[in-house]
């Protein structure tokens, strides 16, 4: 079901929330959150720190700079923006919402530029485009990006160039409509972007600062890349059964035939059939096809009849 684009907002009365995830970030909270304070000044907004129990001293030092602070009940970095994204929207009520790190990798001057795209009724969903460089990002890190964004663009149909980038901002009502979460870990951003593609949201891009994090970083090049994958399939399982289902299916068949077409030319050729487990193979591989294509129409037709199951908004989050 399309989601319907609510009614125009304007800087006086839009509330914007920024959903920070924390775990262990004492060294750059305090600097990102003043620079947030001093970015929005013009605008009614919320700081959230989604905290995972930090041990250090994260959350003393985002109180100290005048943010909100809400304790994820469960893990992950994912998890965290959910438990973020449900508190500003059931407590504070904000409208649009606004993602960004704790690792002072953006720069919060930034965050207007996104905003006033989705109060201008320019775009619904507005991702940072990030200008890296050999200093802020490493080399592996911006290959694995790039080749997650193709696979996105591609395999999702999600038309955006930096598809990991931890500075986006988008209307809140997509989180009231999202039903379940495939992920709770490192890729949301995927799923998000998913989502409001599916749903029709315009998406756009703007240009941002990108620059070496502070502290100690939590994921690696290779987690991040099996985290995006796993949501690519999962979106595609749950989005595009039918697609992804219809493709293997054509990959079991056409090998069936393949291997059929030999048997059949050796029997045109001697009169004999030779190679009787090959002619075995070649018709258990058709079947299989025929069934696993059959198997994508049943699941494409329930994905379409599914009645919808909303997690009750106050089980994402603790407040502190």
């Amino acid at each position: 079901m399309v989601l319907e684009r609510e009614a125009t907002i304007s800087t006086g009365d839009s509330k914007i929330a920024v959903i920070i995830p924390t775990l262990n970030e004492e060294k750059g909270i305090a600097v990102v959150i003043d620079k947030i304070h001093e970015a929005l000044k013009n605008y009614s907004y919320d700081i959230v720190v989604s905290d995972g129990r930090s041990t250090d001293k994260t959350v003393e030092n985002a109180l100290k700079h005048n943010a909100k602070v809400i304790y994820q009940r469960k893990k992950g970095y994912g998890d965290a923006l959910i438990a973020g994204y449900m508190y500003a929207i059931e407590e504070l009520g904000s409208d649009i919402l606004v993602n960004l790190d704790a690792d002072g990798t953006y720069e919060p001057n930034d965050i207007p530029k996104l905003i006033e795209k989705i109060i201008g009724n320019e775009a619904d969903y507005v991702v940072g485009k990030r200008t890296v460089s050999a200093e802020s990002m490493k080399r592996s890190h911006i290959v694995g990006n790039k080749a997650i964004s193709f696979l996105i663009r591609r395999l999702l149909k999600v038309n955006v160039t930096d598809t990991q980038s931890g500075l986006f901002a988008f209307r809140s009502y997509l989180i009231r409509n999202i039903e379940s979460w495939s992920t709770s870990g490192w890729a949301l951003n995927t799923e998000l972007l998913t989502k409001a593609a599916e749903n029709e949201m315009i998406i756009q891009e703007v240009n941002v600062a990108y620059y070496p994090r502070i502290g100690k970083a939590h994921n690696t090049t290779l987690g991040g890349a099996i985290a995006n994958l796993t949501v690519i399939i999962r979106m595609l399982r749950d989005t595009e059964p039918l697609r992804m289902l219809g493709i293997v299916s054509s990959i079991i068949f056409a090998v069936g035939l393949g291997i059929g077409g030999m048997v059949v030319y050796d029997f045109v050729q001697t009169g004999v059939v030779k190679h009787t487990s090959s002619a075995i193979l070649s018709a258990l591989l058709l079947i299989v096809g025929v069934q696993i294509f059959s198997l994508g129409l049943v699941a494409d037709m329930i994905k379409r009849r599914q009645l919808r199951r909303i997690r009750p908004a106050n089980s994402y989050y603790l407040e502190r």
